[in-house]
């Protein structure tokens, strides 16, 4: 099985890129080799000017660590941790950062996510939009220089998407961000949108070029917003 072919892309650094598609379409094995958890088995794939399948197994764990922030579907929660716990994973295995500094980031990305009066809640006490706002926090505390959100959290509520953007705005290095959703609503905005169909880019450019364009994106945006209106909300 060839989840992906031919498939040729040039990201920009701090772009807010969104790649839908329906389900097998590519989306997940795409994430995957973007974010480094895994390797393309043919082609090349480049993070600025080194390609990245040169690199030996423990260097790009390296960069995966430092230089990229996930949301995933599983979210891989300490549930019986509180909130600050949580956030402050990422940076205690990181000598660099002394305990002020960590308190510091720590504050600093709960307020950017809405869960600055959470801090010392045990996160199995949390609803689930709030801890789709903790684990975003978790991803940015880190100050990623790229930010991965899967298909589960992809689906942001207005406050978190609005929280989400100005806390990207807010960050010095203005991460490039990958969006992963089925949902077009939630893609909307991206600056560039990949519509992936059986493995194969069947689109790329904004949702305007799109819906003028590209068939497979007009069909999925359609459907669901047709979907929404019957039942009197948004897809």
């Amino acid at each position: 099985v060839h989840a992906l072919k031919n498939v040729n892309l040039t990201i920009n650094d701090g772009e807010m890129v969104a790649i839908m598609g329906v389900s097998g379409s590519g989306k997940s094995t795409m994430l995957h080799i973007l974010g480094c958890l895994d390797s393309q088995t043919k082609g090349k794939y480049f993070l600025g000017e080194y390609e990245v399948c040169k690199y030996s197994s423990n260097t790009i764990a390296e960069i995966r660590n430092e230089e990229i922030g996930f949301v995933l579907q599983n979210f891989g929660l300490l549930s019986d941790k509180s909130v600050y716990e949580n956030i402050s994973y990422p940076l205690i295995f990181n000598p660099a950062v002394k305990y002020k500094m960590m308190k510091k980031l720590i504050t600093k990305a709960a307020e950017d996510m809405l869960v600055s009066d959470l801090l010392k809640k045990p996160v199995k006490e949390l609803s689930g939009g709030q801890k789709q706002r903790m684990t975003i926090a978790r991803a940015l505390v880190r100050k990623p220089e790229i930010l991965i959100l899967d298909d589960s959290a992809s689906a942001l509520d207005f406050a978190t998407d609005a929280a989400l953007r100005k806390a990207i705005r807010g960050m010095n290095n203005s991460p490039t961000v990958f969006i992963v959703s089925q949902r077009a609503a939630s893609l909307m905005y991206a600056d560039l949108i990949i519509v992936l169909d059986d493995g194969q880019v069947a689109g790329m450019g904004t949702h305007d070029e799109l819906l003028a364009n590209c068939e497979v994106y007009k069909e999925i945006y359609e459907s669901q917003f047709k979907k929404a209106d019957s039942e009197g909300g948004v897809a």
